[in-house]
C-alpha cells in the first residue's frame, strides 16, 4: 500500500514532532485502515460496520497520513490504558493487544472497537461520526522503529461547493464532507511497554464530555512522566497568577509573578518545589497562599503535583507560549512585557496614581525607540 515516493515526501513534516514526544512519523507506512461510522446508542441511531479494509493509492495515501498525524504535533502528555481492578479487564488494552500480535486481525478488532465506542455513545450529546482505524508501521518512538494503532473520529461535516460541467457552462452545488484541516478525536497506541499499558497519544478538540472518550472508551489514564510534571507545574503556576495575584495585584505584578516564575523554571534541570517557593516567594503569606492553591489545584483537577522532577525544557518553551504576557488597558492600549528579560520590568516601568485626573498610570522609562 506504500512506496518509495510517499517516503520520500513525508519526513519534512513530521521532522519537528521529535522534540515534543520523542517520536518521528518520518518513515511512516499505513499497513492496513478500516473504516465504520459509529451512530448513537441514546438517540437510537445506527452505526455502519464495514465488511473489507480500505484500499488507498499513493496520493490519497500520503493525504490521510497528513491528516492522521499532523494533530499530534503539540502533544505533551503520555498516555496508557489502566484499570482499577487488573489491566487485561480493559476491553480497548485486548483489542489493541490482538492487532499487535496479529496484523491480520485488523479489520475484526475495528469492528469490537466501533461497537465498544456505541456502547459509550449513550448520551444525547455525543455525535455520531466516522470512524477510522488505522495500523501503522515504522513510528520512531524511544529509538526504536514501532507499530502503532490509531482511532480516528470525525464528528463534523464542512460545506463545500463543487463546479458540475456542463454541455455549454459550469454549475454550482453544494456538498458537505470530513474536513481535513481537523480531527475531532484521536489517539495514537504505541506498541511499547505493553505490560504498563501501551504508550497511548490522544486529542479530543470537542470536549463536550471529557469523561466519554478518554475514560468511558479509550479507559486510559496519564503517566507521571517529565513531561506530565513540568505541564502541571506551570498549569499550577499560571492559575495561582490568574486567579490569585490578579485579584490582590495589578496586571504588571501579575506579569511580574510569572515572568520571574518561568525565568527560575527554565534555569533549572531539576524543580524541587520547595525551593520554588522559596526563590520566589519573600513574603510568608504568599507563599502560604501558593501552598493553599496547590492543594485546591490538586483537589480540582484530580492531580497530585510531585515535590521533585525533572524538568522538561522543550514542554515549558511550549506553554511559556500560552501565558499572559501583556497589560491591557481600558484606554485601548496595551504594554506587552518580554518574558526573557523579566528584571526590565522592575527597572524601567513605574506604576502611580493621578489624583488630577482621577486615573491610575504606568510610567514607562527608555533611551530610544527600536521598532
Amino acid at each position: 500500500m506504500y512506496d518509495e515516493f510517499q517516503k520520500q515526501k513525508v519526513p519534512q513534516l513530521y521532522s519537528s514532532y521529535k522534540t515534543i514526544v520523542m517520536i518521528d512519523f518520518s518513515s511512516v507506512l499505513i499497513q492496513q485502515l478500516a473504516i465504520h461510522r459509529v451512530g448513537n446508542q441514546h438517540r437510537e441511531e445506527p452505526s455502519f460496520i464495514s465488511e473489507t479494509l480500505t484500499d488507498l493509492n499513493v496520493d490519497m495515501e500520503e493525504l490521510m497520513i497528513r491528516y492522521f498525524l499532523k494533530p499530534f504535533t503539540q502533544i505533551t502528555e503520555n498516555y496508557h490504558f489502566v484499570h482499577a481492578t487488573d489491566l487485561s479487564y480493559n476491553e480497548m488494552f485486548g483489542f489493541i493487544d490482538d492487532v499487535f500480535i496479529n496484523s491480520e486481525s485488523l479489520l475484526e478488532a475495528s469492528k469490537s472497537i466501533v461497537k465498544h465506542l456505541f456502547e459509550q455513545s449513550n448520551h444525547p450529546h455525543i455525535k455520531n461520526g466516522d470512524v477510522f482505524v488505522v495500523l501503522f508501521k515504522d513510528i520512531f518512538y524511544q529509538n526504536h522503529n514501532r507499530d502503532a494503532i490509531g482511532i480516528f473520529k470525525s464528528e463534523n461535516k464542512t460545506s463545500f461547493l463543487k463546479l458540475l460541467t456542463g454541455d455549454s457552462s459550469l454549475a454550482l452545488t453544494k456538498d458537505s464532507g470530513i474536513s481535513l484541516s481537523k480531527l475531532d478525536k484521536a489517539c495514537l497506541i504505541i506498541d511499547e511497554n505493553k505490560d504498563d499499558g501501551y504508550r497511548v497519544l490522544t486529542i479530543d478538540n470537542n470536549s463536550y464530555d471529557a469523561a466519554y472518550w478518554k475514560e468511558q472508551f479509550l479507559g486510559i489514564d496519564f503517566i507521571q512522566d517529565d513531561n506530565y510534571n513540568t505541564k502541571q507545574y506551570v498549569d499550577l503556576v499560571k492559575g495561582f497568577a490568574e486567579e490569585v495575584v490578579a485579584d490582590q495585584s495589578s496586571g504588571k505584578e501579575q506579569i511580574d509573578f510569572l515572568n520571574h516564575s518561568v525565568n527560575y523554571l527554565q534555569n533549572q534541570e531539576t524543580v524541587n518545589v520547595e525551593n520554588f517557593k522559596d526563590d520566589i516567594f519573600a513574603d510568608p503569606v504568599q507563599k502560604n497562599a501558593f501552598t493553599e492553591y496547590q492543594r485546591h489545584y490538586e483537589s480540582v483537577n484530580d492531580v497530585e503535583i510531585a515535590d521533585q522532577f525533572d524538568l522538561a525544557p522543550d514542554i515549558l518553551q511550549q506553554q511559556k507560549k500560552k501565558i499572559k504576557d501583556s497589560i491591557r488597558l481600558d484606554t485601548n492600549i496595551q504594554i506587552k512585557l518580554d518574558f526573557n528579560n523579566p528584571e526590565s520590568s522592575d527597572q524601567f516601568i513605574e506604576q502611580g496614581y493621578d489624583s488630577e485626573r482621577g486615573m491610575s498610570y504606568y510610567k514607562v522609562y527608555f533611551n530610544r525607540e527600536v521598532g
